[in-house]
Parts: C-alpha cells; structure tokens; sequence
C-alpha cells in the first residue's frame, strides 16, 4: 500500500508538470506570434463508464479447464469514473459487482484443504459458488499518448491499482450422478476463525490492459482485460497451505461517455503538426496576413504596399485614404494638400509657380513672357524645383517622390554646363541647432551625390547644410515647420563665395 501511495504521489507531480510545460508553450517573436494550445483547457478530461465483465478464478479452484471438463462463466457489471490530468496520466474511481464459481483442478497424490471434511480433495467432486462487490483505484497510463499524441480512432492504455472487496463463497460437495443435493462443506461468508459474521474481504491489486474505440465525440467503445492479486486464500472457499494469496481475472466489454463541453476528450487531442495551429488571418482583408501586417486595421478598400501599410503616393506623411491631395505634397495641418501661398500674386500658386517672386502669367506657370531660354530663367527654375525636394523624416534619405524632380533640375544643369551651384540644407527648429546643422549638411550631400550619379560634374556642385539658422517661415506652427524643411539650390556666381556657417 505504501508504494501504490507513492505512485499516485508521483501521478500528481507529472499532471501538475505536464501543465506547467503546456501553460508556457508560447513562440514570441516580432512579426508572427503563435501561440500552443493548452491542452489541459482546451479539451475535456472527464469521463464516465460501465458495462459488463466476466470473472475467471485462478487459485486452490478455477472457472477453466477444471477436472470435470466445464467451464464456469461469471457474469457481472460494473461503472467508473476518470479524470484524466493530461493525454498521459489519470485516475479512475471503480465499482464492481460479480458472481463467482468454479471446480477443482486436476491434482495429484492429493491436495489438502482446511476447514473441509477428511481434509483432502482427491477427485472433481467440487465446487464453489459466490458473489463479490467492492471498488478499486487505478492509475491509468496511456500507452498510445505516452511517446507521440497520435490517437484519433484506437487507443491503448495500462491500469494498475489497489482495491477492496467483499465476497461470500461456499465450498460444495457435488454428486456426479445428481442423485443427492450438493453438500456444503464451508461457508466464508460465515467464517468463525476470521471473525466474519456476514463476509468476507480483502484487498487486491491489479493490473490491466484496455483498448478503446471511438465511436463520436461523446461515446467510445472499450474491451479491458486484467490479472488480480487477492490479498486473502479463501476468494474461492478453499484454503491450503500452498499460497498465501490467489489471482484471479476480468475481462469486460462497455462503453465510455465522455462528459465536458469542449470539442474533445484529452486521449483523442492528437499532437498538430508542426505549424498546424498557424492560422492566416487577415482582420483588414488588404492581402497581407495580420502577422506581417505593419497595419492591420486599415479601412477596406484602401491600397496598401507589401507590408499592409496604406500607400502614400505624394510621400507627405499622410496615406491616400485620408489625403485629400494624394497626388500633391501637402503638410498634414493642411489635410495632405499644398499651403495655398501665391507670393507674387500672379494668380499661381507658389507650389506650382516657376517664378514664385515675380509676377508672370499663367499660362507661363507664373513667369513673365520670354523671348528665349536664358541661364537667368533656367537657375530661377531649378530654385523653385528645389523646393519640392522632401526627405524621410529626421533622415537624409531622399523621398521617391523627389527623384523626378531631382532629375528635372539635372537636365537643366545640363543646358547651363558654365554654372555652379551651391546646395543648401534647411530644417525647421526641432532638436538642437548641432544636431539640426548635420542632418542638413546629410541632406545636401544626398541631393548632390545623387546628381553626381546623373551626370554632373562634382566640380559644380557644393553642398552646404544651415540647419535651422534661415527660416523662411514661422516655426510656430506645422506649416511653418514643414516650409521650413527644405532644399535651396542657387548659382554660386550669381550669389558669391558660400558663407560659412559655425
């Protein structure tokens, strides 16, 4: 008993591991999160059964191949109840209720008996009747669960316990030829020498195998079959003085009722493969799958790039589904679109006018009517072009929309080979002057190495940040600030030596 104590012991170490191990089995990682199934929660462990069984003595007596060529068929029920602390381990709670008989083996020189008659059983002329009830515990290991949770259809699973029962077995005297009743020659449920009024008892242990079949998620069909160790020589009404303890064995057919509300008892919750409870999902339905989607929530019908983050086709900061000037850089105090500034009131904007100060017509893009293409007007261009050069925010890397730009300004450079430039850097006031003064002179340098890759000769380009020192506009405001981040480029001759900036 000690030992069988030890072991439910050791039972509920392992359960309460198990759980441990599945409540941690989490994969963390930036851009997909999966997350194990705890099995414990997830399925029913629950579970009741009965049905019918057959016993089989085997000591001083037995139910087969007896002396007098019968055999002795002991029919009864019993019911249980499992719980199951993961797919492995479990215990079950079961009643039993049997009848029992069965006739003399074939002896030899004789075979001495106590409390019987002339004390030797020398011929078949024997037999025992009785009945017995009890329960016992079990702990049941899963066989099929123990290595890899495979089972869907068939599942194999030992029992080994301790039990108790009671039991009233009669020794008869039998006449072959049916003549005379059969004589009782002792009653162990009326047994003075043990001090038991009514009964008999004792303790057994038992090992069994079972075999489960599901039927649906609530039934399963099972067959068990196990060998008993009785603790006490008088099981089958007979005592000698060869053993101490008999066996005996059962064998049963019944079914099991699954109870819970969960989709399924714990046996049958087969180990997923790798990777199965990855699930795609896609909460936006944009194409891009939640775990690799940047934004997962963006309005239906809004275009996203390869991430899930909305387009933002003028690069201002703002995404095209709540621009209202998508195709236009514009600060996003302003809803996306350009600020409507028009310097030299000639009717176009400053973000469309070539010649921002100085009053032109329309038609012109806001420049005055001229004869020819002069470098005067080529430079004032590449000034107003410049503007509409806009960077990553707090980085020198160059917005794509600015490349056709950029390039733009390149070929007219290229129609005044006589002329240099000097590129100028600018941002609004935040951060400190230090650091605002390395970002632009970054800036200048990106725009400048980009028209060196386009065909300029480094020789007439000179790159000079001034951070936040020449604001055009108020920082007050993110108008201002935005007006103010911005990329200068004016002919060095026209405008003399490049300051320096300390």
């Amino acid at each position: 008993m000690r030992n069988f104590l030890c072991i439910l012991f050791s039972t509920f170490i392992i359960a309460q591991s198990f759980g441990q191990s599945n409540d941690e089995k989490t994969i963390n990682k930036d851009s997909i999160e999966v997350k194990g199934k705890d099995i414990i929660k997830d399925n029913n462990t629950w579970a009741i059964g009965g049905g019918f069984s057959n016993f089989m003595m085997h000591g001083d007596l037995r139910s087969i191949s007896v002396a007098d060529d019968s055999n002795y068929w002991n029919f009864g029920g019993y019911i249980y109840v499992d719980k199951m602390f993961n797919p492995i381990l479990g215990l079950e709670l079961k009643a039993t209720y049997t009848k029992m008989s069965g006739g003399v083996q074939s002896f030899s020189n004789g075979y001495s008996l106590m409390y019987v008659p002339n004390n030797v059983i020398s011929d078949a002329d024997f037999r025992f009747e009785g009945r017995s009830y009890g329960a016992e515990l079990n702990l049941i290991v899963s066989f099929t669960n123990m290595f890899k949770r495979e089972a869907t259809k068939w599942h194999a699973a030992g029992y080994f316990g301790v039990g108790y029962h009671q039991y009233d077995s009669a020794l008869y005297k039998t006449d072959p030829t049916g003549a005379t009743p059969d004589e009782l020659l002792v009653d162990f449920g009326y047994n003075r020498d043990r001090n038991s009024v009514n009964e008999a008892s004792s303790i057994f242990l038992s090992a069994q195998l079972g075999v489960k079949r599901k039927i649906s998620r609530r039934l399963d069909l099972e067959f068990r079959t196990g060998m008993y160790f009785n603790n006490e020589d008088h099981l089958d009404a007979a005592i000698s003085d060869k053993q101490t303890w008999e066996s005996f064995f059962v064998t049963s057919l019944g079914v099991v009722f699954k109870l819970g509300k969960k989709k399924e008892y714990i046996i049958w919750a087969a180990e997923e493969a790798p990777g199965a409870q990855f699930k795609i999902v896609d909460t936006d339905n944009d194409g891009v799958m939640d775990q690799l989607d940047v934004e997962p929530n963006t309005p239906k019908g809004a275009m996203v790039y390869g991430n899930g983050q909305a387009v933002d086709t003028d690069g201002d900061g703002l995404p095209d589904y709540k621009d209202k000037c998508p195709l236009e850089f514009g600060p996003l105090s302003n809803e996306g679109c350009p600020l409507n500034i028009d310097t030299d009131g000639d009717g176009v904007m400053d973000a469309k006018d070539l010649c921002p100060n100085t009053p032109g017509l329309v038609e012109n893009r806001g420049c005055p009517k001229q004869e020819a293409v002069t470098p005067i007007n080529i430079t004032q261009q590449i000034g107003l072009l410049a503007t509409t050069i806009y960077f990553d925010t707090d980085r020198d890397v160059i917005k794509l929309i600015s490349y056709n730009t950029i390039d733009q300004i390149i070929g007219l450079m290229k129609q005044v080979p006589n002329v240099r430039f000097v590129i100028e850097g600018h941002t609004d006031s935040r951060n400190s002057d230090r650091y605002n003064l390395y970002l632009s002179q970054r800036r200048a340098e990106s725009v400048r190495k980009y028209m060196i890759k386009g065909g300029i000769d480094n020789e007439r380009l000179e790159p000079k940040g001034y951070g936040e020192s020449r604001p055009k506009f108020s920082n007050a405001n993110e108008g201002g600030m935005q007006l103010n981040r911005r990329v200068e480029i004016k002919p060095i001759d026209a405008i003399g030596p490049v300051e320096t900036v300390e």
